[in-house]
């Protein structure tokens, strides 16, 4: 890199803030062409929802549930009488958090000037609790300054709950909060992605709870044949539409694991229950 910069810093040499600029261009570019790592396209079958009032075969883990903050009722003053809010609207601002294990597992955004938050624009997901996993609900008033408490609440285990599809509980402070508990959410599909490396194919991620995961299927796995075709034999598009027309019925996949070892197997469309980590949006 040193080299390349400065044969480019030396063709620009004294042409003023002009120079420099087209020096500091080309000398990213250069950067890039030499350290800077392939970026292949990523692609995977499409996702649908699953048929309404259908039951899923198989059905999501125990330990995996669709979480979320339903609402809260706060009382309208603090416990000694005082407004929550000095500035701007008497209601607060509140924000709800859930721990897992003392470290957070997802919060919502602040809900502005009202003691009946919905939060409406948080992200809900299905997240994994294990077994004697330590929860804690937290609800605070967001301000400038010091953020104030509104409840703190150890919860038991929630896995009772996910067949009432909520759970709601008191604080010391007055206030009620009611958490949307289900047994996880799912999609339709194949639950593998990967990647086209020009005369290669090689599977990028794998959602665990999914046809491709329970099949074995995992990343770093080269894929060698489709449908019993070569995949060095494939025209542009021909590995996308091949996977896509046989989703449903089966995809026929050949493999060759990094210890060299070389699998094949038969995935079709099944139910997919992604953790919030996964990038898959569920409702």
């Amino acid at each position: 890199m040193g080299d390349e910069a400065a044969k480019i810093r030396s063709s620009f040499g004294g042409r003023g803030a002009r120079g420099a600029g087209r020096w500091v261009a080309l000398a990213v570019l250069a950067w890039c062409v030499a350290g800077c790592g392939a970026v292949y396209p990523e692609l995977s079958a499409p996702l649908r929802p699953p048929p309404a009032g259908r039951d899923l075969s198989p059905p999501p883990p125990d330990d995996l549930l669709f979480l979320g903050f339903k609402q809260a009722r706060i009382p309208t003053t603090t416990r000694d009488g005082r407004k929550w809010d000095k500035l701007g609207g008497s209601a607060p601002d509140p924000y709800a958090i859930l721990f897992l294990n003392d470290k957070e597992l997802f919060r919502t955004p602040v809900q502005s000037n009202t003691v009946s938050p919905t939060w409406p624009n948080q992200k809900k997901a299905n997240y994994r609790i294990p077994s004697g996993g330590r929860l804690r609900v937290e609800v605070w008033d967001s301000n400038p300054v010091n953020n104030h408490p509104i409840c703190v609440k150890k919860l038991m285990s929630l896995k009772e709950d996910a067949y009432q599809g909520e759970v709601s509980f008191d604080c010391a402070s007055g206030a009620q909060v009611t958490l949307r508990v289900e047994p996880a959410h799912a999609k339709i599909g194949l639950g593998f992605y990967y990647e086209l490396r020009t005369e290669d194919i090689f599977v990028s991620r794998v959602i665990a709870e999914s046809p491709a995961g329970r099949a074995g299927i995992a990343k770093g796995d080269e894929v060698l044949e489709i449908q019993d075709k070569a995949v060095k034999s494939f025209e542009d598009g021909e590995a996308q539409s091949l996977v896509n027309a046989n989703a449903s019925m089966g995809v026929k996949l050949k493999l060759r694991k990094p210890t060299g070892d070389v699998k094949t197997v038969t995935v079709k469309n099944g139910p997919i229950y992604p953790v919030d980590s996964d990038g898959v949006a569920i409702d």
